[in-house]
């Protein structure tokens, strides 16, 4: 999990879940005090809008960094406020990220665990939210008022309104312009401000994976959404979870990390679904795997096939699994009821892809536990690969309906729907990336890989990169090249680290000027047209051949340790 993803979860559930009110008395860290190791809050406590943030910063780098409570890495909450936060932040990791002066928002839009101060000493009104979402106009939670329309409250929110989650652009601070500043974490600054902690998970890193479960053919387990937000999925009886993702090409289940972080540290398995709706198929598939990405390898991924997206037909579907495992190297699911499986022609899905199927002569019909009903019989695919029985299910440890998924073959299929397919290795055993020219989520992945930084972040992998050019190339070329005997080792991507690289590529043997590959983005190019120190598609593509030739995490290119 991602330091912003954690600030975000944690701030929703204040906000909307936990009974937190708002004061600015003694009391006004008391639901930091009173929260377990995950953040949780059982009892009526209180914050206050500074309380909130700081102690969700907290949260945030405990649990994607390790950082022990009681570190100064921390933003200690009875030290700060939101007059001297700004400072607080960026010595921890959150630089100011360039504002848009006109419509206060960032350049490219927030993202999720940004923090938007209102700092009184630069001419704000003194507050501060967390943003819980991506997007230009998020959601935003924030300790507001207490139940008495003054500083001061009782335990608890008494209103419903002391702690609360609104839109950015009808928040009151927006409509009038008096926010001052938005600070977004990034893990290279905070490892340069904290370098104890290089060796920790960084941002975007998923949490490690819990051993798998006993092998066995049939499992039971729930899919969720925002909807069961409340429901505490490590606690509620279940061999796997499948979360909702995404919906569209703009909305995120802002729960997804939460639920899924739940369900890992259980020991579950995890699946992600994307709920389909008419529009472009490339839109929606991309943006369902930029958001999934971290779980890549991890998870099994579904299409939900249901409502006003049905009527765009088989071939739509079938396109956007395609995609999804284009992107992923995983083999995804569809998941639809026995009305839109006989309405169409699904011969070419369900000869590539499983079927999740809902529906049943009992699935209206009320569960207290597992049940075992009859299996049916689903059109093109026959037995279904999982069965969504009922709609009313009750399981321990949860108050509301769940939806119950029986999976055969659990034991053979699961993991082969997450892992590539066995031709599609790279030299080491791992998935090869498809040569595009595209700097995709699994190309990332490989390059973090190869580049000996699997467990870190990109700019570790910059960093691997840089060094390796250093020794390959040498200090008199780069010296020529770029003029500097070695490449900075700071991780970040510049014009000469692509003009080494560029040196590099065009010289390396095998050539990468005579491969079909290479030829297909720059089939006339000269050397002087292609090592100009900047990147494209050609430059991307050369990279995406050379990570595809080379040996998982040794830090070099076109090399393999065994020979």
């Amino acid at each position: 999990m991602s330091v912003g993803s954690v600030i975000a979860a944690q701030a929703r559930y204040l906000a909307d879940v936990a009974d937190i009110g708002y004061s600015q008395g003694d009391d006004r860290r008391s639901w930091f005090s009173n929260a377990d190791e995950l953040g949780y809050v059982t009892t009526p406590q209180n914050a206050d809008c500074s309380s909130l943030a700081c102690g969700c910063v907290c949260y945030g780098l405990h649990v994607a960094y390790g950082v022990p409570w009681g570190h100064a890495a921390l933003l200690e909450i009875d030290n700060y406020w939101t007059g001297n936060m700004r400072g607080g932040l960026e010595a921890r990791g959150f630089p100011e990220v360039p504002w848009n002066d006109s419509d206060l928002c960032p350049l490219g839009g927030f993202r999720a665990g940004d923090i938007i101060l209102s700092a009184g000493n630069e001419g704000g009104t003194g507050h501060v939210v967390v943003v819980v979402e991506d997007g230009s106009d998020p959601l935003v939670s924030e300790a507001w008022i207490a139940e008495n329309g003054t500083i001061f409250g009782q335990p608890g929110d008494q209103t419903g309104e002391e702690t609360r989650t609104s839109r950015y652009s009808s928040h009151p601070n927006t409509q009038g312009g008096t926010w001052t500043s938005c600070h977004r974490f990034d893990d290279a600054t905070f490892v340069a401000q904290w370098p104890e902690f290089a060796h920790a998970a960084p941002e975007g890193t998923p949490t490690p994976a819990p051993p798998p479960p006993p092998s066995k053919s049939i499992a039971f387990g729930i899919d969720v959404s925002s909807h069961q937000s409340s429901a505490d999925l490590g606690a509620i009886p279940s061999d796997f979870v499948i979360i909702k993702a995404t919906e569209d090409d703009d909305y995120v289940n802002p729960y997804m990390h939460t639920q899924a972080f739940e369900a890992l540290s259980a020991g579950k398995r995890i699946g992600f679904y994307h709920f389909a709706r008419p529009g472009s198929i490339d839109a929606q598939a991309q943006f369902f795997v930029n958001t999934v990405s971290a779980y890549i390898g991890r998870a099994t991924f579904w299409l939900d096939w249901e409502a006003d997206a049905v009527g765009q037909g088989a071939g739509w579907a079938g396109a956007w699994l395609d995609q999804v495992a284009s992107l992923t190297g995983a083999t995804p699911g569809i998941y639809m009821n026995g009305s839109a499986c006989r309405g169409y022609d699904w011969s070419n899905v369900s000869a590539r892809y499983p079927l999740w199927y809902a529906g049943g002569a009992y699935y209206s019909d009320r569960y207290d536990g597992w049940g075992d009903p009859q299996i049916p019989q689903a059109p093109y695919w026959g037995q279904p690969l999982i069965h969504q029985y009922t709609e009313d299910g009750h399981l321990q440890n949860y108050g509301g309906s769940l939806d119950l998924n029986r999976f055969h073959g659990y034991d053979s299929h699961w993991d082969s729907m997450v892992s590539p397919a066995p031709a599609n290795q790279a030299l080491d055993g791992y998935g090869v990336i498809q040569v595009n020219g595209i700097w995709d989520p699994p190309t990332a992945r490989r390059f973090r890989r190869v580049l000996g930084a699997w467990d870190y972040s990109e700019p570790f992998a910059v960093a691997n990169l840089a060094r390796y050019l250093n020794d390959a190339v040498g200090p008199d070329i780069l010296q020529r090249i770029i003029g500097k005997s070695a490449l900075a080792l700071d991780g970040a991507w510049t014009s000469d680290i692509y003009t080494a690289f560029q040196f590099w590529a065009w010289n390396w043997v095998p050539g990468m000027p005579e491969s079909d590959v290479w030829r297909r983005f720059a089939p006339d190019w000269t050397a002087a047209e292609f090592i100009d120190g900047q990147w494209g598609r050609a430059t991307c593509a050369v990279l995406q051949e050379a990570l595809n030739r080379s040996w998982a995490d040794t830090g070099r290119l076109m090399y393999d340790p065994g020979s």
